[in-house]
């Protein structure tokens, strides 16, 4: 045990070896009230950073070294436009869209750098009977997705260049989802259940995901520029795939079977199971008390490999040591038998979170689980925990930004686990999913997490359970490095730090 528990702290220590590097800082003065975020366009190597406070939007534009070319300012749209839910770009125009708390008025603000321009257009939305599944921002074009209550009918809210909005419905009714019990349903029985209520975890290629968003039941991929692919995991016979066309607008359906499990087999105690897309493949899991599953397969049904560990049994397909975060990295621990591994997740949410880099794919399996719902004695998990522990570096490829504004998809990811209990530990598989017994090195997203818990100018500026958790860090990828920005109280400046793996 004093083994394991100095092993966790070898790890710590080597964690904050790392040294982060400031690219930029500069003057700013700022309202109470405020918030960013940032778009980043890698075509013309540029990065807007947009800046509100309660009268004005104000944008700053950077180069590819983060250097200032220039800066816009206008008037904050009036106050029923409560949330900015998304943007599109095309060519030298930018658009910011605001919406009011039902999202039937909308404000679309205009800027243009190059002409020195800016201006706001108002739509209305009438969402006859129709309640909003996602609003996604996917290769500069904005969707806001709703459903047609109590059928299977899609509603798409695009962008187009003009800042307006065009639309476009989606028929599904020819397509049969399944609920908790695998019956056959419509979409929206499917995606609300027992309650009315709509959440759909957005996975993004921006950082690697964490536990407490993969572990979700309901997903949306958004790493393909003409696709939309929905994933439900509302039972543990199957994982139903919905794949939205962009180009055409139509969609596609496929059912993918998790492990059939004999009758009285693992004594018969109900599974959980969970599902993770990459590439062109699904890994899921499935598991009780007695044993986990985790299968790959491509997105058709056909099965690549299967692992199987059961409590009693070493899992010999991870690469680290099975860990628990308490509250922070500093009260990480370690799981020294396998039942303990199984008999957590199993009492919590399990998930998968997979990335990729340099042709291999770096897994993470395990579950998360809100402090609120944990049983006595449960652990809580600090924002230093990252994906899983030291894990790989992020593949930082040229997929396209995705993000919602309402839940800001990297800022999220990057404190998911301060109020989860969180149980992990990581594997490394080749391209066709054959484990590998090697090293798995520190991201460095998982660098920014340290960081942003280490840094007291950053965390004592971080209100972990409040609105102003969003007000001042901004993360993003940009030329495939990782950039924090953070606004420094001490010295009154406006700071992009830079993490590479």
């Amino acid at each position: 045990m004093i083994k394991k528990i100095l092993l966790a702290s070898l790890f710590f220590n080597s964690l904050c070896s790392f040294s982060q590097d400031i690219v930029k800082e500069f003057d700013l003065k700022l309202e109470k009230k405020r918030d960013f975020f940032q778009v980043v366009n890698e075509d013309k190597k540029e990065v807007i950073l947009f800046l509100n406070d309660k009268e004005k939007v104000t944008s700053i534009r950077f180069d590819e070294k983060f250097n200032i070319i220039d800066s816009l300012t206008t008037a904050r749209p009036e106050k029923k436009y409560d949330n900015i839910i998304g943007y599109s770009q095309k060519d030298n125009n930018y658009f910011l869209f605001w919406a009011s708390e039902n999202r039937k008025e909308i404000n679309s603000q205009y800027f243009n750098f190059t002409k020195k321009e800016t201006k706001t257009t108002s739509i209305n939305l009438e969402l006859k009977k129709e309640k909003i599944v996602k609003e996604l921002t996917i290769n500069n074009v904005f969707y806001l997705i709703t459903i047609v209550k109590n059928t299977s009918i899609l509603k798409f809210y695009i962008s187009n260049n003009d800042g307006n909005l065009d639309t476009k419905t989606i028929d599904l009714s020819n397509l049969q989802f399944h609920n908790e019990s695998a019956t056959e349903v419509n979409l929206y029985t499917a995606l609300t259940g027992e309650s009315s209520d709509i959440f759909i975890q957005n996975i993004s290629t921006d950082s690697p995901p964490s536990l407490s968003l993969s572990s979700k039941r309901f997903k949306v991929y958004t790493y393909k520029n003409d696709e939309i692919i929905f994933t439900m995991d509302n039972n543990t016979f199957s994982t139903d795939i919905l794949k939205i066309n962009l180009n055409d607008f139509t969609g596609d359906l496929k059912s993918i079977q998790q492990p059939a499990v004999a009758k009285g087999a693992y004594e018969s105690i109900t599974f959980k199971s969970n599902s993770f897309l990459i590439d062109d493949k699904i890994l899921q899991i499935k598991t009780n008390p007695q044993v986990l599953f985790l299968t790959m397969s491509d997105q058709n049904g056909n099965k690549i490999n299967r692992f199987i560990a059961t409590r009693e049994e070493e899992i010999t397909f991870k690469n680290s040591d099975v860990f628990q975060e308490i509250k922070s990295i500093h009260n990480k621990k370690v799981l020294e038998k396998p039942k303990q591994f199984i008999r957590k997740i199993n009492n919590s949410n399990p998930g998968i979170s997979c990335y990729k880099l340099n042709g291999l794919y770096y897994t993470v399996i395990g579950s998360s689980q809100d402090i609120a719902r944990a049983g006595g004695g449960g652990a809580r998990m600090g924002m230093g925990a990252g994906v899983g522990g030291g894990f790989g570096g992020a593949g930082f490829g040229g997929a396209p930004m995705s993000f919602g504004f309402s839940s800001s998809y990297t800022i999220g990811n990057l404190i998911s686990y301060k109020d989860k209990n969180v149980v992990y530990t990581n594997c490394l598989f080749d391209s066709s999913f054959n484990h590998l017994d090697s090293k798995i090195e520190t991201s460095a997203f998982e660098k920014a997490r340290l960081f942003l818990e280490e840094n007291e100018d950053v965390s004592q500026g971080v209100s972990i359970f409040g609105r102003d958790l969003y007000k001042d860090l901004i993360v993003f990828k940009f030329n495939t490095t990782l950039y924090l920005g953070s606004y420094n109280n001490q010295n009154k400046k406006y700071q992009i730090f830079s993490f590479s793996e």
